[in-house]
């Protein structure tokens, strides 16, 4: 069920991203009609029960992470004048404990961010990050960087033809091969699975003709490759990318239109 409501949210968003203002009727009215097409039934007693335990499972991460990070500044304080105490006792084997204590808080943060910020099907980073880490609250870019829209145009053919588990690998395929090499240029990246189908890769230290070179390559490197699934299936993956630079304060919602268009 999951898998359906991203699919219905992903068709939402992509139909509003040219509104300057998004009214949460206007939101329902989309996602309804998207919900039809899909042919989910609102009214299916087991459709809502399992949206409800989707809904609690995303609150219980949010009110996990919140519980997470105020115990943690109450440890932090903590630490802070365990530290002094330490250090005026030079008590080094109290400095040790403290510095395992940091260090697991550390690790429990983490391990909390990759639930609330990394895609659960490729491991690449999701709209949640995106938003918080590389755009402002009005939505404007942090920094200056270049920017690739990677769409992979078999995508939703090899769903239709092939079902959602040939069309998953083929999804988790293109993320890692992104990422292997671009890995291999030493270049500083980021990858954001957008949509469905779409992989947004991020640069911050290349000019755009750089950049567009190494994802021409890519692109080219994919062809001579192909998938073959358990089942004996074989494909030929392919996609189609447009590239743009942004500077700091860039509206993202004008270049995104624009790397959607």
């Amino acid at each position: 069920m999951k898998k359906e409501l991203r699919k219905i949210t992903n068709l939402t968003i992509n139909e509003l991203l040219n509104n300057e203002i998004i009214m949460p009727s206007i939101y329902f009215e989309k996602f309804n009609k998207n919900a039809k097409t899909l042919e989910i039934d609102f009214n299916d007693e087991k459709f809502n029960n399992e949206i409800n335990e989707l809904i609690i499972e995303d609150f219980n991460t949010i009110e996990s992470y919140m519980d997470i990070t105020a115990n943690n500044a109450k440890e932090l304080k903590k630490v802070a004048k365990d530290t002094k105490k330490a250090i005026e006792d030079k008590d080094t084997d109290a400095l040790t404990s403290i510095y395992k204590h940091m260090d697991d808080l550390e690790k429990e943060i983490q391990e909390l961010n990759k639930k609330i910020f990394l895609d659960d099907l490729t491991s690449s980073y999701n709209r949640k990050w995106l938003y918080n880490e590389v755009l402002d609250e009005n939505t404007y870019f942090k920094n200056n960087g270049i920017i690739s829209m990677v769409d992979l145009v078999d995508y939703n053919y090899v769903q239709k033809e092939y079902g959602d588990v040939i069309s998953n690998n083929l999804l988790i395929f293109i993320c890692n091969f992104l990422k292997k090499h671009l890995e291999d240029d030493k270049c500083e990246f980021e990858i954001v699975r957008f949509l469905n189908n779409k992989f947004l890769v991020l640069f911050s230290d290349k000019t755009q003709k750089d950049a567009q070179s190494l994802i021409n390559n890519i692109k080219r490197l994919l062809a001579n490759s192909t998938l073959k699934s358990k089942s004996g299936i074989v494909l030929k993956a392919n996609f189609e990318y447009k590239i743009k630079a942004y500077e700091k304060g860039t509206d993202s919602k004008e270049l995104l239109e624009a790397l959607l268009s």
